[in-house]
């Protein structure tokens, strides 16, 4: 394990014990850049037994609780008891002075947003020096909540083809977070004219070029000398496509060609253009195409 790796392992073990939580799914394994998931449960119904400074940004997403299930949370100070509904979301910017006390044993998502990703993703769109992320208590945000349940389902289905996926999503929970729960509006730098030519180029052939791997949303913005939201925003409006949507296309594209003009089996064509599995490729397939892969190999 590099010492980047150890170092995301004890702030995320430190996030989990800061919400008195312990994880049943996590984002291990899976090339996630500037997030950790967590799908987690309470290790009891008590209080904790001290404030905690958070090591890092954080939201706890409350998935899964009983109908009376009530928290008392002090930050910086100030202690709020709130009753919570599924999908209520808890947002600590790093260093916050937390404590809370649960009435009940619940399930919920917990997400750590890496600060130098959550500046990367800013640097061209805000204006950092004079913002900062403001502590929630519980909030009900159905963006925040319905991003949770996407990544929880993206890493259960496609655990090792997610990371454009969780990237991307990650880049607009920051975006959004920045949006809604700052302490100043947030200055944009508005562009319209879309990635110059040359860059544009530049990605799509490593795109094309790196098909069968795990291509993030980060090593695509540094090719393009972008911070990541800037990036998505001008490839979007380039291509018509997110990043990840475009991937996808490039990759049922070289399948049905492979499919066409090669003899490689329907599973050795699946890895080889990057999906998890066959019926991962399969769905692109009809979504896209209209058609499965099977319908194409038997014209």
């Amino acid at each position: 394990m590099s010492k980047t790796d150890h170092e995301s392992c004890a702030v995320e073990k430190a996030i989990l014990k800061s919400f008195n939580r312990q994880s049943l799914l996590s984002n291990d394994d899976s090339g996630w850049s500037g997030i950790r998931f967590q799908f987690t449960h309470s290790i009891s119904a008590s209080a904790l037994p001290e404030e905690i400074v958070f090591p890092e940004n954080a939201i706890h997403i409350y998935t899964d609780m009983p109908s009376d299930y009530v928290v008392e949370a002090r930050i910086n100070g100030r202690l709020q008891k709130s009753s919570l509904v599924t999908g209520h979301s808890l947002i600590i910017p790093r260093g916050t002075v937390y404590w809370q006390s649960d009435t009940h044993k619940s399930k919920g998502i917990t997400l750590g947003l890496n600060s130098c990703f959550l500046t990367r993703t800013l640097s061209e769109s805000i204006d950092l020096g004079c913002l900062e992320l403001h502590p929630q208590f519980p909030t009900f945000d159905p963006l925040i909540y319905q991003i949770g349940l996407a990544l929880k389902a993206e890493l259960e289905q496609n655990r090792h083809s997610s990371r454009l996926y969780a990237e991307s999503a990650a880049t607009f929970l920051i975006t959004h977070l920045f949006h809604h729960y700052a302490l100043r509006k947030q200055k944009e730098q508005i562009t319209t004219t879309g990635l110059p030519k040359y860059k544009l180029q530049q990605v799509i052939d490593y795109i094309h070029a790196n098909l069968d791997c795990n291509i993030g949303l980060t090593e695509l913005a540094d090719l393009a000398q972008m911070s990541l939201s800037h990036f998505s925003r001008l490839f979007k409006q380039s291509t018509g496509y997110s990043p990840h949507q475009f991937v996808i296309k490039c990759r049922v594209d070289r399948a049905r060609e492979l499919l066409l003009k090669s003899d490689l089996s329907i599973a050795d064509i699946t890895y080889k253009v990057g999906f998890a599995n066959q019926g991962h490729l399969t769905n692109h397939f009809k979504r896209l195409l209209g058609v499965t892969p099977k319908v194409v190999r038997e014209k």
